[in-house]
């Protein structure tokens, strides 16, 4: 399980965006330094960690070879990687994103009526498994039960989940693009010792259970 540290970065401000799409600008460079790649692409979705490193994008490019440079900057990349992230409109200022580490990817070629060119629509997930994407608590309980070490109950959810939220064990990412309702999260780098202090405070307030179920 990896945590995520809290160190100021700048925010892109993706809860702001207006209907216009964002810009996302691919370099590559050698052991020189020099740029050996530089593809850009419109981002349809994106979910960043609060260390502006990508965990979820999806974007679109009109052409095989930008679609395949995309993929391969992260898949098989010949040199250092920079992702720049710009918003709609914007051409000089940028923020540095961190590309995923070790993503799944997926390139899907989708027609367009009256043109003979393709869109490519190109997906990565980064594959650490860091984001917890949730419609509501309940969910979000699940999915720290399966994380965490320290052995809860289903129940105590509806009870904790006010207090872990106000820990500060976990990290809201921003994101647009993605299913309205839809929250993401990463965990704090200390999360495990706050969540044991938690079940370990409520234990104390219940008594313990006979038996603690998986």
């Amino acid at each position: 399980m990896n945590a995520v540290r809290e160190d100021a970065v700048p925010r892109l401000g993706l809860a702001d965006l207006a209907e216009n799409l964002p810009h996302l600008e691919v370099v590559v460079r050698n052991a020189k330094h020099d740029i050996i790649a530089n593809v850009g692409a419109q981002i349809l979705a994106l979910i960043v960690n609060p260390q502006n490193r990508v965990l979820y994008l999806e974007a679109v490019s009109t052409s095989d070879a930008g679609a395949h440079a995309l993929m391969g900057s992260v898949s098989d990349p010949r040199g250092a990687v920079e992702f720049r992230f710009y918003r709609a409109g914007e051409t000089g200022d940028y923020v540095d994103i961190q590309p995923p580490e070790s993503p799944r990817l997926a390139n899907v070629r989708l027609a367009v009526s009256g043109w003979s060119r393709h869109v490519h629509h190109v997906a990565m997930l980064d594959r650490s498994g860091d984001v917890l994407l949730a419609p509501d608590d309940a969910t979000l309980w699940r999915k720290l039960r399966e994380k965490m070490s320290c052995p809860t109950l289903q129940q105590w959810g509806s009870v904790l989940m006010k207090r872990i939220h106000a820990s500060g064990m976990l990290l809201e990412c921003e994101s647009f693009g993605v299913p309205e309702g839809l929250r993401a999260f990463v965990l704090a780098a200390n999360a495990q010792d706050i969540f044991d202090a938690i079940i370990a405070a409520h234990v104390r307030s219940i008594g313990l259970p006979k038996r603690i179920a998986a």
